[in-house]
Formats: C-alpha cells, structure tokens, sequence
C-alpha cells in the first residue's frame, strides 16, 4: 500500500482532515505530519518529522508548509525540493508552491502569458510608489508573500492614501501596489485540480469590509463560470505549474485574474458547492505513484 504524507499545521484543519479522508478512499494510507518538526540528517540523507521518515513516503501532498520566519520557512522550501529530488512525489510541485505564493513572480507569468491582471508595481522607492498611486487613484497594497488577507490595505490617491503609502514602504521596504478594480463587492475562487474546474464560488465581503477572504468573514455562493472566467483560470494555474491552486478572479470592465494560491483551502467550495475537490487530488496522486 502505497504511504502519503498530508503535510499540515493543524490535524483539524479542514482540508488536511478532508485530504486524509479521500486518500483513504483511494486505496493508500495517509499520514499527518508537520513541516515545523521536520529534521534533515545531511550525512545520512535522510529526512524525518517526528518519527515519520519522510524521504520514506510515496509521496507527499502539501496543504501547508507553516508559518516560520524567514530562515524557517526557507529550510522547509529545501527540503521539500530535496525530498522531490530524492524520488518523493511533491503536491504542489515546490517550485510550483513558490511561483504562487510570490505574487510579483506569478503576476509577471500572468502578464507574459497574455492573462488578464491588474495594473501592478513592485518598488522599494517612495516616488515611484506615490506615482503608481497617482495611475491608479486607488490601489490595493499586498504584501508579496502575503496569505488569508493579512496585511492588506486599499489607499486612494489624496494626502492620507500617500501618508499610509510612505509608511508601509518604511515598514515593510518594498510595496506590491495593485490597481483597485470597481467590481460588484465579490471576488471569485476557482478551485482547479489537474487542469480542470472543480469548483467556484464567489466570495462576498462582510458589511463594512472590502475584503472578500473567506478567513477574514467574507461569505462564500455558488457561482457559475463564464467561458472567460474558466479559461483564464485554467491558464493561470498552467502557468504556474500548479497541480492544484485556487485562482483569484475580480469582476470589472473585465475578468482579471488577481492572484493564485498553490495551497488553497477547499472548506469553502465544500460548503457553498457540496464539493469535496479532496476527491480529485487524491485521485491524481494515486495515478502518479
């Protein structure tokens, strides 16, 4: 029987338990662990978390590497390339995990592969951000490495957007700053698995917030895709190389495609559309080992 490991912070998450579950269906055992006891033994080669040898397992589905400082969090991205090198099957694939969750590198990729996506500049100088700003007269401010909606703020072009512009670039070094799109007050999840739609909702802001993440109180519907909309996740998810990713859609005098997560929840789309997108990831890996 072939062992799979569900990399995952919280054993109760959703989707981690969801992962387990559809795994077990397919014929293979799955096994919870934690990127934040993983332990490399160079001299051996191999590689552990806890008592689990992970250089061990068939193959390894990631739905989160978790939360770690900057050194941490890049000892985890190594290994996790290593345990890819080494012959383990890696869901995401790391470098697809990388391409998401860096969102100056997958919005260049957007750009150059012809999809739709908001105006954007990447600085660390304060006249360039303010003119982008002054383009834009609203802008969306993310951080780069950014998840859930943390960290977020909208800024209008007038004397207090600047003020908060100049001190996030003090804070943080360097600004992401996207154009604001006037949208209906809902942005679109498209839940992609191996090419294919597995589901959509549309993900609805709490009264008195602008933000639409499920994790920051927004509301997720049933929504139905346009061609468009589908095409251009389906791309977004290509070109990335993610095997699974949840692709951020915004309404405007367009589509546009506002970001990809290569680690995405699929509570909401479970909720909203009685579909369990589990189903479809473990199926893929079960054809893969």
């Amino acid at each position: 029987m072939k062992t799979i490991g569900i990399a995952v912070t919280d054993p109760h998450d959703w989707t981690g338990v969801a992962l387990c579950n559809s795994v077990t269906c397919s014929g293979m055992k799955p096994v919870m662990f934690s990127f934040s006891s993983a332990t490399s033994d160079v001299l051996s080669g191999k590689i552990h978390a806890g008592k689990l040898e992970l250089s061990a397992l068939d193959a390894i589905i990631v739905r989160d590497l978790g939360p770690a400082e900057q050194n941490g969090a890049a000892l985890r991205f190594d290994i996790l390339c290593q345990l890819k090198d080494s012959g383990v099957a890696v869901i995401n694939p790391p470098e697809a995990i990388a391409r998401a969750a860096n969102k100056y590198v997958s919005s260049c990729l957007f750009q150059k592969n012809g999809i739709p996506t908001p105006r954007t500049v990447v600085t660390g100088d304060v006249d360039a951000a303010l003119g982008a700003l002054s383009s834009f007269g609203r802008a969306v401010v993310k951080p780069v490495f950014g998840y859930k909606g943390i960290g977020v703020e909208c800024v209008k072009n007038d004397p207090r957007g600047e003020t908060k512009l100049r001190m996030l670039l003090e804070k943080n070094g360097m600004l992401y700053i996207q154009e604001f799109i006037r949208n209906p007050g809902r942005d679109i999840r498209v839940f992609v698995v191996d090419g294919e739609v597995k589901g959509s909702i549309y993900r609805i802001a709490p009264i008195g917030s602008w933000i639409n993440n499920l994790s920051q109180g927004g509301n997720a519907k049933v929504c139905a895709l346009t061609q468009e909309q589908e095409k251009i996740a389906l791309k977004a998810a290509k070109v990335t190389g993610t095997v699974y990713a949840g692709v951020d859609i915004i309404e405007g005098d367009r589509d546009y495609v506002l970001e990809i997560n290569g680690t995405p929840s699929g509570k909401g789309i479970f909720e909203a559309c009685g579909v369990d997108v589990t189903v479809g990831i473990a199926e893929y890996v079960f054809n893969l080992v």
